[in-house]
């Protein structure tokens, strides 16, 4: 599981609060199917090709992005991880997608460890997303947040604008999140991200520290998100170490 849990993960999910909710928090993610929730989880040990989603079959193709994306299984990293590696070009991406299957109605938790490569020149987005497709992400411009996305909830960063890590989201394409992490991200260097959506509030978290919350669209079907684009003319790879969603099926 995640290392660290939002503390109002319990009201999200009213159903674990009693007895030994505590405990079932903790094996929420380690769920791989059941009536009760919908759930996802991956620690990328494992890899099958094909085009998503006719024959994917959970697996990794590199066909969402611009550019020639390069999207691979780390055979020898402890725990195993996923990589999206840009193309070489300014402005080539690469993205991967799960299924738009959970809302905001029911109540969503969403967690990824990832680390970006070269933090200059580049743009990542982690988080809950509206769309299958879009090769440059849901947020058009990260600085007083413009939108490609109509419903979403990301962590983006984009050296375009600045330096910061942002928690943004927005409800029928208007800005609801809007807040910079006040850590520090450095190349390499893995952080925790935890988005939790209740009914139309969502909020952001990073390394267990709250970071921001704002308005979503809680009836917009939403898949989760990762994506890296390159400002200049060299690669940048993100890596994913696990991600993992979950919400209850049924209010």
């Amino acid at each position: 599981m995640a290392r660290f849990l939002p503390r109002n993960l319990r009201a999200a999910f009213n159903r674990l609060g009693s007895g030994a909710g505590a405990d079932n928090l903790k094996n929420l993610l380690a769920l791989h199917g059941g009536p009760d929730y919908i759930s996802y989880w991956d620690d990328f040990v494992g890899e099958t090709a094909g085009t998503w989603p006719a024959d994917a079959n959970w697996g990794y193709p590199a066909t969402n992005g611009t550019g020639t994306q390069v999207l691979a299984i780390g055979a020898s990293a402890f725990g195993g991880t996923l990589t999206l590696t840009t193309g070489a070009n300014s402005a080539d991406s690469a993205l991967q997608k799960v299924g738009r299957s959970w809302r905001g109605t029911e109540g969503i938790y969403y967690c990824a460890r990832i680390q970006l490569d070269d933090i200059t020149t580049a743009k990542f987005e982690v988080g809950l997303a509206d769309a299958l497709t879009g090769d440059t992400g849901m947020v058009a411009t990260k600085a007083t947040p413009t939108h490609t996305g109509t419903a979403y909830a990301v962590f983006c960063l984009d050296t375009n604008d600045d330096a910061n890590v942002t928690f943004i989201s927005a409800a029928a394409g208007v800005t609801g999140a809007n807040a910079d992490w006040t850590g520090t991200l450095a190349a390499a260097t893995y952080i925790d991200i935890e988005i939790v959506v209740k009914g139309a509030f969502c909020s952001g978290y990073i390394n267990g520290q709250y970071v921001g919350g704002g308005a979503i669209t809680a009836t917009t079907l939403l898949t989760p998100h990762l994506m890296v684009l390159t400002r200049t003319t060299a690669t940048r790879l993100l890596t994913v170490d696990y991600q993992g969603c979950i919400g209850p099926r049924f209010t």
